[in-house]
């Protein structure tokens, strides 16, 4: 079991679906922990019962929403041990963060815009830290460029953080978020109406979360056919 974080107060829950899907069709079984504060996935995700931490599929993806670590999980599920090749754990708040130790993470994603308000409030999740992180920049943004790079290297220069030297950058576009409107209408993950750039970064991103366990060909194959 491979455990991969995503830090941060930017809204992750159709990126995660994406990466998840491209994942399970290269037969790796994959869950999404949804850990956040506001729950986004609970409202997406079809609730298999009344109680408040539940387990449950959504397009051949498991999501896992409300549980405060592993365990729980596992033994909502009957389980000893969770039996995921990859669990993908989105964090925006301190208490997550930690409790599903997202620090020891095979690697942590740093995902923010360049908006003010998302990056201040990241820095509170990190400011929990007790010793150095590797974190790779995940930029979700309609503006990509060096001078908003270096004021959010700024912000952290005092952190314990050491950045990856790989970065992810996916353009905030109209095409992409109506693509995303259009997997929630159709109760789907489908990646089809993505643009080519997103598709890239995408392809990007499940390529560092793998680390060469798959072939770059096989990943590409799949996205490019959904």
């Amino acid at each position: 079991m491979e455990q991969i974080g995503f830090v941060g107060v930017n809204d992750k829950k159709d990126l995660l679906l994406n990466v998840a899907k491209v994942i399970t069709k290269l037969n790796k079984s994959v869950l999404i922990v949804d850990s956040t504060v506001m729950q986004r996935l609970r409202y997406v995700i079809p609730r298999v019962s009344s109680t408040p931490t539940y387990v449950s599929e959504y397009d051949g993806v498991d999501v896992a929403v409300g549980f405060m670590n592993l365990m729980q999980i596992a033994n909502y599920l009957g389980t000893p041990n969770l039996n995921y090749d990859y669990i993908l754990i989105d964090t925006d708040n301190p208490q997550t963060f930690n409790s599903f130790m997202v620090p020891n993470s095979k690697r942590t994603f740093f995902c923010t815009s360049y908006d003010e308000f998302e990056l201040q409030k990241s820095l509170e999740i990190l400011a929990t830290l007790r010793a150095e992180i590797n974190l790779t920049k995940l930029i979700i943004s309609s503006d990509i460029n060096n001078k908003h790079d270096e004021y959010l290297n700024h912000l952290l220069e005092n952190y314990p953080v050491k950045w990856n030297e790989e970065k992810v950058e996916f353009p905030d576009t109209d095409m992409d978020r109506n693509a995303t409107l259009t997997n929630h209408l159709i109760k789907q993950i489908s990646i089809k109406n993505y643009s080519s750039t997103y598709k890239d970064s995408l392809e990007y991103l499940i390529s560092l979360i793998l680390e060469g366990v798959v072939a770059q060909n096989d990943i590409r194959r799949i996205i490019r056919k959904k």
